[in-house]
């Protein structure tokens, strides 16, 4: 199945559409972290005194997630819905767009036929295990007061899956990158 994914993306691949899915990376990104939009980070902040997104956390207990969302208030779990719906939009686009990078920095080094080619579907690992987190961050979120222990601790686990692989997914660019600063500068000298 992965296999059979990898070649999917692989095929997709343009140079067009990874910039396209890129610009809206990039848009995602500062709504998220940057604007003060009903549905940003900072907004919350501001609403919560203080509270963050539990999707910026390393990992949460369910204990933890609970606590939070009773720092949000009703204004703050609000909010934290309207970025979640934004959310479940971004997680797809970044991880296609990564996964095209992931296909264009393999295939350069490697060539079309190498295995490495299949890191490409890391990306999209990245965005199922943001997926799962948002689910159960948005089943929290709608249920609350009620407070879900087994759910709160998958949340938590799926959020500590994104960030494992988004560690490996960023060592991964640095390495390719990297190799391909080197093997431009002795193919230059």
């Amino acid at each position: 199945m992965l296999n059979k994914l990898s070649s999917f993306i692989a095929r997709r691949y343009s140079l067009r559409l990874m910039i396209a899915l890129f610009i809206a990376v990039a848009f995602f990104f500062w709504t998220f972290n940057f604007s003060s939009l009903p549905l940003s980070n900072p907004e919350l902040k501001r609403i919560s005194n203080g509270g963050e997104l539990l999707d910026t956390r390393i990992y949460y207990s369910a204990q933890e997630a609970f606590r939070a969302m009773e720092r949000y208030g009703v204004e703050g779990r609000a909010l934290y819905r309207r970025f979640l719906a934004a959310d479940f939009i971004f997680a797809p686009t970044y991880g296609l767009a990564f996964a095209l990078l992931f296909t264009r920095l393999t295939i350069a080094l490697f060539g079309p036929s190498s295995s490495w080619v299949r890191f490409n579907v890391l990306p999209i690992g990245i965005a199922v295990a943001d997926v799962a987190e948002n689910t159960g961050i948005f089943l929290l979120l709608q249920t609350y007061p009620a407070q879900h222990s087994v759910l709160g601790s998958l949340a938590g686990i799926a959020t500590l899956v994104k960030w494992s692989l988004t560690v490996i997914a960023l060592v991964f660019v640095a390495l390719t990158g990297l190799l391909l600063v080197k093997r431009f500068g002795s193919s230059r000298g």
